[in-house]
């Protein structure tokens, strides 16, 4: 409260609570009554401080009093209202003085309200708790009012998060730093945790109904060879341990309650105080039927809820009910009855009745007039048994009663307010024991139309453009659903307009026509609310230049959360921010001009990976002898480590650092990613540094060094174009080639590959990691040519087509196709058209992605002395998969028929079955087979067993590397093996 410097020369009022005191002293101090001052005209309206946080335009506007009006103190008293509701002011103090020529001089003086701003966790802080839990801790919202006794509470609710963690050596300082134009304060915790206490035997009180050390004991907050340390998490994973251990103890009752922590400064420990209340074994059990004591634990809510009381009882009758009928008991019955056997043991039996086990073979729908068949049939819970899935059909009483709502709620949406949805089943459907079907009758009724539709509230103008974007319009179907969504509509419209306080309404009335209505939308706009500007805090590293182009929002724009929304997920798509806080400062004041803030939380700089995994399959061999060219069943252990640095330079970019290590591969790239180039969305550069060493062609093991630059560019939300230059060299150990000796000096040079390509990405998959429908289309075309530094000149193209369509709710067929070929042109003299592209160049394929009647790399051409692949510049794959739940929701099957080869030329591509002689490797070979799909969070694990219908023969050696080169290796006939497994993550496409 601001008190005047003079008391006996002002008259002052004052409104703490919004009320008013008019005090009129006299030269000598005494006080008269404030009436005889009532009606003198105001001759001057000032503000004391000169500058306010409110333009004077606007205070203009909220004061209900002006110069030349006589002095009312009603007035005085809404004026001071006024200014307080704003939400800009802590105190307003109103003091009359007098004027010459017998006027009053009004004087406002005010006290500014401070806003949180930016609220940040700095210095040495130990997880847990992290930076962001800390900040939380504080309590302290973007935008809202700051008062001056929130600091304080904010510091002992940070102390107290990092004593909850064992941090009781922590020190928790504060600055506050003051934005004077924005009314913001800024809040800065510097934190420095300390060293972390650890835990010790907890206190157990209570009624634990076992001995207080074997309690202790369960908590296991002492690890092998120590005391854990006094986290929240592990106090907490101790209450766990105990209840986990009543539950073994069937005490499904007992409660385990935090009650406290006491701290031990001179050992610098922490005890744990519990309270725990171990009450009655309770035994729950089934009889008449097998049911285990997991499917107990799932359907029985006593197991979750820790409580035993008669609602829970009966739900879990009805969940079991539900389970058997799922799995054809129809006529299944499930009661329960409490057998107390003492003071401590409580026995639950659940009897239930099987009946007769039934399949559902049939549902029937019939007095749908309005909804095609298959369109309600979409929406049902109920299902005829298949030949694969639900054996039995899948029918309980709850689902039945799930459908009835679920069509009743389609027709209701469109009009059809009286729909009436009845199910009954049918023992012995056409005759045929325990087979049972479903009549789904729909007794439509009546449809509801729109007769008048109107928007009161706002201009003819708007209401007529509106119209066109509502359901509920003239000579449409009516139904509450539909005004619920218009509500919605309207709502989001008018606040992404500048109008935050908007107000709906709607009335119905019947129309003269029978079953029309008429609709009317009541909108209260409320006051129009305006961007006064927006403030950014929080980006210590990054440039101003990377954001700066996603805030699009400007002063004087309408106030819209839409556009605040779209914002804040650009800036978080920007990758370089954990977290993007939002607010409207000063949210409930009636300003009608706001701050917008943002207040960005940096991400970690660097980021670590690091992944194991394993592939087991028939590809295997040595890189020392000449046996088995087709390949072998192997084992290859598979380990991955990869770093970055995020938001290089503070433009975003990032330098990642990605290596692979296994017996077929190993690699290390290092990649320089620049994204948004030009402030353009999509727009990314790509420069990349690559050393491989492959290894899984058994024919050779090559080294490949690689730097190549990309520019990919986003041009709708399914499709993506890339355009790159790279330039490779390649070098083939000519210690592990193994072809005809007379070949090894041509084949083994050292490959030199400039490539400038482009190439175009569809993918409009419902999920990539396991699709259901939709396609992925990539196209590939690459020219290799000595003016880009290139040994041999060549043309490159890959396409690909997957293809993706659901039968039925259940299945999915899908298809994948891929052609490649590589061109040469402009031939060097002396060197075969057929060895004019380098080994490492050329096209392998066959394995569990491309055609799996192949083990890894083994399809196309081969050599004719040593049986091994030697690569073809043509390809062409075609697979076909059905795919089918097998066990339950995450076990599924697949049936696939794979087909295809890698060919010598585009012009030897051949459809033909048979292998012509045991030297033509251009003809067709199928594969059919069956796989096994478990779904994971990473994506499907798969196994897939092959049988290859006709593989090819082919001449090939036995011995060493070296019976090679002196010609004493003898021959041997061999063949690809008609068998083939594969075991993988992720599905083959």
């Amino acid at each position: 409260m601001l008190v005047p410097p003079n008391m006996g020369s002002s008259r002052r009022f004052r409104a703490p609570l919004c009320a008013l005191v008019l005090l009129s002293p006299v030269a000598s101090g005494a006080v008269v009554n404030p009436e005889e001052y009532r009606g003198r005209p105001i001759s001057q309206i000032r503000f004391e401080p000169a500058t306010q946080p409110l333009p004077a335009e606007q205070l203009r506007k909220i004061l209900p009093i002006d110069a030349k009006m006589p002095l009312d103190p009603t007035k005085i008293r809404a004026a001071i209202k006024a200014l307080y509701a704003t939400g800009r002011f802590s105190d307003v103090a109103i003091e009359a003085q007098p004027a010459t020529g017998g006027g009053v001089t009004v004087l406002i003086r005010t006290v500014d309200q401070w806003f949180i701003g930016p609220v940040e966790v700095h210095g040495k802080v130990k997880a847990p708790p992290n930076r962001g839990q800390l900040a939380s801790a504080t309590r302290l919202e973007l935008g809202q009012p700051y008062e001056e006794d929130s600091l304080q509470k904010a510091v002992s609710s940070i102390e107290n998060l990092l004593k909850r963690n064992g941090l009781y050596h922590a020190n928790v300082d504060s600055q506050v730093t003051r934005d004077d134009q924005h009314q913001q304060v800024a809040l800065t915790f510097i934190v420095d945790s300390g060293k972390r206490s650890r835990l010790e035997t907890p206190e157990i009180t209570g009624n634990p109904g076992m001995p207080v050390d074997k309690v202790a004991a369960a908590t296991k907050y002492k690890g092998w060879f120590r005391w854990k340390l006094a986290t929240s998490e592990n106090v907490q994973a101790g209450e766990r341990n105990v209840e986990k251990k009543y539950e073994k103890q069937d005490r499904l009752t007992a409660a385990v309650i935090l009650k406290g922590r006491e701290y031990d400064a001179e050992n610098d420990r922490v005890k744990p105080k519990l309270e725990v209340n171990g009450g009655p074994k309770v035994k729950i059990t089934a009889e008449g039927a097998k049911v285990s004591k997991g499917k107990l634990k799932k359907y029985v809510p006593v197991f979750d809820q820790g409580t035993v009381n008669r609602d829970l009882l009966v739900l879990g009758a009805r969940n079991l009910r539900d389970y058997f009928q799922s799995n054809g008991y129809f006529e299944v019955t499930v009661d329960f009855h409490n057998e107390n056997q003492g003071p401590d043991l409580e026995k639950i039996v659940y009897t239930v009745t099987p009946g007769t086990r039934h399949k559902l073979v049939h549902v029937d729908i019939k007095g749908n007039r309005y909804f095609q068949t298959d369109a309600l049939r979409e929406r049902m819970f109920l299902q005829p048994a298949g030949f694969l899935y639900l054996r039995h059909g899948r029918y309980s009483e709850g689902f039945a009663k799930s459908d009835e709502n679920a069509i009743s709620a389609l027709y209701k949406a469109n009009g059809f307010r009286d729909v009436q949805v009845d199910i009954r089943t049918i023992d012995n459907y056409k005759g045929k024991k325990n087979a049972v079907g479903a009549e789904v009758t729909v007794t439509e009724g009546p449809q509801y139309f729109v007769d008048s539709f109107k928007i009161t509230g706002i201009n003819e103008q708007d209401a007529a453009a509106l119209a066109g974007r509502l359901a509920s319009v003239s000579g449409q179907p009516f139904s509450e659903a539909n005004v619920g969504v218009d509500r919605d509509y309207l709502l989001s419209h008018y606040q992404s307009i500048g109008y935050p306080d908007i107000i709906f309404d709607w009335k119905m009335t019947d129309a003269a026509e029978p079953h029309h209505v008429n609709v009317e939308y009541i909108i209260d706009e409320g006051e129009r609310r305006y961007v006064r500007d927006l403030l950014l805090s929080g980006m210590h590293i990054t440039r101003q230049r990377l954001v700066r182009p996603l805030i699009d929002m400007k002063s004087g724009d309408p106030l819209s959360w839409t556009e605040m929304g779209r914002m804040q997920q650009g800036l978080y798509n920007l990758g370089v921010f954990d977290k993007v806080d939002m607010a409207i400062q000063n949210p409930g004041g009636t300003e009608p001009d706001k701050y917008v803030v943002y207040h960005l939380q940096e991400g970690h700089r660097y980021s670590i990976a690091v992944g194991a995994g394993a592939e087991f399959a028939r590809f295997g061999g040595s890189q020392t002898s000449l046996n088995n060219p087709g390949g072998a069943t192997g084992f290859a252990p598979r380990g991955s480590f990869d770093i970055s640095r995020l938001n290089l330079w503070g433009l975003g970019h990032t330098l990642s650092l990605k290596t692979a290590y296994s017996t077929l591969d190993r690699r290390a790239s290092l990649t320089y990613y620049a994204p948004r180039y030009k402030n353009v969305e999509g727009r990314n550069i790509t420069v990349t540094g690559l050393y491989d060493d492959e290894r899984d062609v058994l024919t050779f093991s090559a080294r490949r060094y690689q730097s190549s630059a990309q520019l990919s560019q986003k041009i709708s939300k399914a499709t993506q174009a890339l355009f790159r230059f790279s330039y490779t060299v390649a070098t083939v150990n000519s210690g592990t080639l193994k072809i005809e000796p007379l070949l090894i000096p041509l084949l083994s040079q050292p490959d030199h590959t400039g490539m400038l390509s482009a190439s175009l990405i569809q993918d409009r998959r419902d999920d990539p990691l396991n699709a259901h429908r939709g396609i992925y289309n990539t196209l590939d075309f690459g020219v290799s040519d000595r003016v880009f530094g290139s040994t041999r000149n060549f043309t490159r193209f890959l396409g690909r087509n997957s293809y993706y369509h659901r039968l039925g709710q259940h299945f999915v067929l899908a298809s994948n196709t891929e052609f490649g070929w590589i061109a040469q042109f402009a031939i060097p003299n002396g060197v075969e058209r057929a060895q004019a592209i380098p080994l490492p160049e050329r096209f392998f394929g066959g394995g569990s992605t491309s055609m799996r009647g192949f083990p890894d790399n083994q399809a196309g051409p081969r050599d004719l002395v040593t049986g091994f692949p030697i690569g073809g510049n043509a390809l062409l794959f075609h697979s076909t998969e059905f795919r089918f739940p097998l066990i339950g929701n995450n076990i599924d099957g697949v049936f696939f028929h794979d087909m295809g080869n890698v060919y010598s030329s585009l012009g030897n591509i051949s459809f033909s079955y048979h292998q012509s002689d045991i030297t033509n490797f251009d003809y067709m070979v199928h594969a059919a087979g069956f796989g096994i799909r478990y779904r994971t969070p990473l994506g499907p694990i798969r196994v897939d067993l092959a049988y290859s219908l006709n593989p090819p023969t082919f001449n090939g050696l036995k011995g060493s590397y070296q019976d090679l080169l002196f010609g004493t290796a003898p021959a041997v006939r061999q063949s690809v093996s008609h068998f083939q497994f594969f075991f993988s993550i992720g599905q083959a496409f």
